[in-house]
């Protein structure tokens, strides 16, 4: 399994330890044909992107592609899913800058509403102590996940099912009827071969990223390998990747 383009990396701009261009001639060493800049959506207190660097992202990424004839690189931002109605933290900035959007769970954000503190965040939270809420709260978060492919225009859901429960086969369905790409990303524990199993009932394309924080780990995708064999997901369903 080769990868082609790792789609999902951060920089400092959010809480990655290296710069774009150290990113980018990592990705360049590796042998990838292109890289996608990730970072972080503003509703992380701490190291979301502040609205003011989309511009300065895109000139960077931009004098790059000129510089570069051996790459492509691309930005987006990985918006935080804020909200039980699909809310993400997503603005005119992003949407003006970025070549695409992705979604993901994330711990940290700040909720699109004070109903969402309890009817959201606080209930992911309470579901790790009280397991007996798990199904209730399953059926929420999975209805979120649906509301937010028919509110955005999404690339990819990051890690879906990754810190709080969901049921893949609804989101699945929906991804393929809405183009929208599911990760596999070793990192984290979701997508999961089972999970995969389920979703190949669809057409839907997944992408095998490596969440990468640092050049250290940019292109490190080791275990996907194995997950998507034992899913039996063909490599064509993936989108990034070749035999």
């Amino acid at each position: 399994m080769k990868l082609l383009c790792d789609m999902h990396t951060h920089t400092t701009y959010s809480h990655g330890k290296n710069t774009i261009e150290e990113m980018v001639e990592q990705a360049r060493a590796l042998g990838l044909r292109a890289i996608v800049i990730s970072d972080h959506g503003r509703s992380h207190p701490m190291f979301g992107v502040r609205r003011k660097n989309f511009e300065k992202m895109r000139r960077e990424i931009d004098a790059l592609n000129e510089k570069y004839n051996d790459i492509e690189i691309y930005l987006s931002v990985e918006s935080n899913i804020t909200g039980a109605d699909g809310s993400i933290d997503i603005g005119k900035e992003e949407r003006q800058y970025c070549d695409w959007i992705y979604a993901g769970y994330h711990y940290g954000y700040i909720p699109a509403s004070v109903k969402d503190v309890f009817r959201f965040a606080i209930r992911n939270y309470l579901t790790v102590v009280f397991p007996f809420m798990k199904e209730k709260t399953r059926k929420v978060n999975t209805r979120t996940y649906l509301e937010m492919m028919d509110r955005y225009e999404l690339k990819m859901i990051t890690h879906p099912g990754d810190k709080l429960p969901v049921d893949i086969e609804p989101i699945a369905k929906k991804a393929a009827e809405k183009g929208v790409i599911l990760e596999i990303n070793p990192r984290h524990s979701h997508l999961n071969s089972e999970e995969l199993k389920i979703a190949l009932k669809y057409n839907v394309r997944f992408a095998v990223n490596s969440d990468a924080h640092s050049v250290q780990a940019l292109g490190q995708v080791q275990g996907a390998a194995a997950i998507i064999k034992k899913a039996g997901v063909p490599y064509e369903r993936i989108v990034n990747i070749e035999e």
